[in-house]
């Protein structure tokens, strides 16, 4: 616990970054169950439409943000790991092109296909970020467990050349709780999308309780899994993973009320709370990653102390914090642009104006000429 009172700032932005990162790319991967099978449905298409249209670009400039950040503040560590998990990031960058230009082809460029209409585009669209989604949770758990990497360039192995690092992915994959924390945040994501996208019904009671099911399943497999992926002697800040499970117990509980259904599915709400369940989830594990790698990486002692990256990562975290405002309060706008969840109760006044309207408009009139 000490280590987190004496925790660098540039250290802090970073995770900061990161938990806006994931989130953001989050927000996106929730939309690809209703991309996939919901889109001829007018309700989902508006509600998941209105927000991912847009923001499926600036979710690639977070990722831009990581990059740049991780370079500034702890460059000692990724030429190792790009070189040990680059599959893993070739895949990945594969499908974001690929996601890139199905979901620009759905907005301009479909119209007269004879072989593609818009739909089938999105589905593409979808499908890509589903496995882009697979790469990034598996990147987490290479990053945050270590299994199957032999990390060579710093440390005791700073001897050995970077390109000698790699990962043994047959290694990582047999292990139960990478499988659990995959399928359990895929769950999760599931279950905060139906309140997210307001895709769940809360007059119907099986879909009023859907996202809490969905939501309590994944984290049952998730946090057991992430708590096993980190657990490697390095118990620092096992507390911490109390706070996410409760932030995202919140929302779909919240959402099941008719009183609070608004404000749990308000963007700007869900993405604040993600966030901070995302940060408190990396501040579980500091300052170790990498645990049961041959070489675990110490964050405090890998650590830049360059004038030039250190100015870089000060413009970093002026655009970085102002580019995560921006995207609160692109929430915000997308949220008061989407369907209402419970249509406004009809009024006396409005009925008795609604028949006067409708009786004015059957009438014939006799125009002499």
């Amino acid at each position: 616990m000490d280590y987190l009172f004496s925790i660098h700032f540039d250290v802090l932005f970073l995770i900061v970054a990161v938990a806006s990162m994931v989130t953001m790319f989050g927000t996106e991967l929730m939309a690809v169950v209703p991309v996939i099978t919901g889109l001829k449905n007018d309700k989902v298409r508006l509600n998941v439409l209105s927000y991912i249209v847009p923001v499926w670009e600036v979710v690639g400039t977070f990722f831009v943000l990581w990059l740049v950040d991780m370079e500034n503040v702890i460059p000692v560590l990724m030429p190792a790991m790009a070189y040990s998990l680059f599959p893993l990031f070739a895949i990945f960058i594969f499908f974001l092109v690929a996601r890139n230009a199905f979901i620009i082809y759905a907005e301009f460029m479909w119209h007269g296909n004879k072989y593609f209409d818009e739909r089938k585009l999105y589905i593409i669209y979808g499908v890509a970020t589903f496995i882009m989604g697979l790469m990034a949770f598996s990147i987490l758990a290479a990053i945050t467990s270590g299994y199957g990497m032999y990390l060579y360039g710093y440390g005791k192995y700073s001897s050995i050349g970077y390109s000698n690092s790699y990962t043994n992915f047959v290694k990582l994959y047999s292990h139960a709780d990478v499988i659990g924390f995959i399928i359990g945040g895929l769950i999760l994501a599931n279950g905060i999308s139906r309140v997210f996208y307001r895709l769940s019904d809360i007059n119907k009671p099986f879909e009023r309780v859907l996202p809490l099911i969905l939501v309590i399943v994944g984290l049952a497999i998730f946090m057991p899994s992430y708590y096993f992926l980190s657990l490697k002697d390095y118990m620092v800040n096992s507390d911490f993973i109390i706070i996410p499970i409760i932030l995202a117990l919140i929302i779909p509980i919240l959402y099941m009320f008719k009183s609070t259904t608004y404000l749990a599915s308000y963007k700007p709400f869900v993405i604040l709370l993600s966030i901070i369940s995302v940060a408190f989830l990396e501040l579980r594990v500091y300052p170790y990653v990498f645990g049961y790698s041959n070489n675990p990486a110490f964050i405090p002692d890998v650590l830049t102390d360059s004038a030039m990256q250190y100015l870089a990562l000060i413009i970093s975290v002026v655009g970085g914090t102002w580019l995560v405002l921006m995207m609160i309060y692109y929430g915000y706008v997308s949220n008061h642009r989407m369907a209402k969840i419970i249509p406004p109760r009809e009024t006396q006044r409005d009925k008795t104006a609604n028949t006067t309207k409708t009786n004015f408009s059957n009438i014939n009139y006799y125009i002499p000429f």
